[in-house]
């Protein structure tokens, strides 16, 4: 079994390399791995920070200088991936590594496992942002007809037979609001989905770069249209 994990990057100098070290002590175990870092041409020198101190084979770095969103940074590292499990998480710190081995169990039974802030033992560090996601995941799981209860978080694992069944180009641009889309089109296809309860942590270093309120009125349209669009 090999692993990749994919890991979107913009503007991230400063938390990439901790994060980095601390997968690869969790995942020390794996004895096939490969990760996947896509940078969407930061201003910070994130893409040239990462050549030059992650050398080992194992690093597979790339730049993406147009065309920039991150659910297109995500399908990008897809595409270049070659591990038979996929793991895609923020490079900020709000996902721990920690969760990974869990992840890869799971993943033996279910297609897509899920790190999820509203299942048992599940929570984020941001008491404002938590209620406000939690209360806006119930309308998403009304409006999308899903059982599943965190439908924004962004951290999961995909099994790599998964990706003939769905269209990518359908699911992979703009920015959060893939993984709703993602979870949609998997529903429809009775593809099997399992969430585990993380603990999503504060960013490690520097400002987060997200418009809290415009994400808020751009999740709403597009899970409006998602909706009228698949209605027939």
């Amino acid at each position: 079994m090999k692993l990749s994990i994919i890991l979107p990057t913009y503007n991230e100098r400063n938390n990439i390399l901790p994060l980095v070290k601390n997968i690869l002590e969790i995942c020390k175990n794996f004895k096939e791995i490969e990760i996947i870092i896509v940078d969407d041409n930061s201003s910070d020198n994130t893409y040239e920070h990462c050549k030059k101190n992650l050398k080992d084979e194992i690093f597979k770095i790339f730049l993406r200088k147009q065309d920039r969103s991150l659910a297109k940074s995500i399908n990008f590292g897809i595409q270049k991936s070659s591990g038979d499990k996929i793991i895609v998480m923020d490079t900020d710190h709000t996902h721990d590594p920690k969760y990974i081995p869990e992840f890869i169990t799971l993943s033996n039974k279910f297609d897509l496992v899920i790190g999820s802030r509203f299942s048992e033992g599940g929570k984020m560090l941001s008491t404002i942002h938590h209620y406000f996601s939690y209360f806006f995941n119930i309308f998403l799981r009304i409006l999308l007809n899903t059982n599943v209860k965190d439908n924004l978080g962004g951290y999961f694992c995909l099994n790599r037979r998964v990706l003939d069944r769905v269209e990518l180009q359908k699911i992979f641009y703009g920015y959060g609001e893939y993984f709703f889309r993602l979870i949609f089109y998997l529903n429809k296809k009775k593809i099997t989905i399992k969430e585990v309860g993380v603990i999503y942590n504060l960013r490690l270093k520097d400002k987060s770069k997200s418009n809290f309120f415009r994400l808020f009125f751009k999740y709403t349209f597009e899970s409006v249209k998602l909706r009228i669009k698949n209605l027939f």
